[in-house]
């Protein structure tokens, strides 16, 4: 090795100091070595240990495993049935809740329907009222209208009775007077017709020319002359006028 040293380029004592320092780092080195190293059985004790420790562990692992399972199992099923009861409960609650709406729907219902018929019933009444105050309203009217038409129809058969009476009283007086005039004229042709008869005898010569009228008291005829006299007086009344012959 010195010789290869010196071939390199190094002298003979650098080679020679070079290859005991790497001596005693080589002997230093073995000495650490042989510290540090085991014997096969110790390997063996300690691969038998590690092993049974890895098997421990794998059994701890494993127990662990199924306990957690186990847990996990009763904590899944315990939560099931606790959501099942929650589910059960929401069920119950929302059908109470249903029927609580249905029932305030129905309430709501009802009261719209008696509020409805207080209004129709309020309505019907008002409609009585407003018919009755009409009908009470038309009667009085038509009343007043009667009584006025029958105020009226009083008043006009009074008019017409007063004018009959009127017109009856004036035509009797007429007739009365008519009479009168008549029994006056006849008075004064019974006097002109005795006048005639007294005065002259020769007018018994005309008597076939004459217009004679019978007389029942008398059993005399009038002359021509007594019925111009009596023309004249009816021209001069201005009225007709008729000879009472009875």
């Amino acid at each position: 090795m010195t010789r290869n040293l010196q071939t390199g380029g190094f002298t003979q004592p650098q080679s020679i100091t070079l290859m005991k320092a790497v001596r005693g780092l080589l002997a230093t080195n073995l000495d650490v070595a042989r510290a540090g190293l085991v014997s096969k059985s110790d390997v063996e004790n300690e691969v038998y240990l590690f092993r049974a420790a890895c098997s421990e562990l794998r059994t701890e692992i494993s127990n662990a495993r199924r306990t957690s399972q186990r847990t996990s199992s009763t904590q899944l099923s315990h939560l099931t049935h606790e959501m099942e009861i929650l589910s059960q409960r929401l069920t119950q609650e929302s059908s109470a809740l249903k029927d609580e709406l249905k029932g305030m729907l129905n309430d709501r219902r009802m009261a719209v329907r008696m509020e409805q018929q207080g209004v129709e019933q309020r309505i019907q009444e008002l409609n009585y009222k407003i018919t009755v105050a009409l009908n009470s309203d038309s009667k009085s009217e038509v009343e007043g209208l009667r009584w006025v038409l029958t105020r009226r129809a009083a008043m006009a058969i009074g008019c017409m009775a007063v004018l009959i009476l009127g017109s009856l009283r004036f035509i009797t007086y007429k007739m009365h007077v008519r009479d009168q005039e008549r029994q006056i004229a006849a008075d004064k042709a019974k006097a002109d017709h005795n006048n005639n008869n007294n005065s002259s005898s020769s007018g018994s010569n005309n008597n076939s020319n004459n217009f004679t009228v019978p007389s029942r008291e008398m059993g005399t005829q009038t002359s021509g002359g007594d019925a111009e006299a009596m023309l004249a007086n009816v021209s001069r009344d201005g009225s007709p006028a008729y000879v009472s012959l009875g």
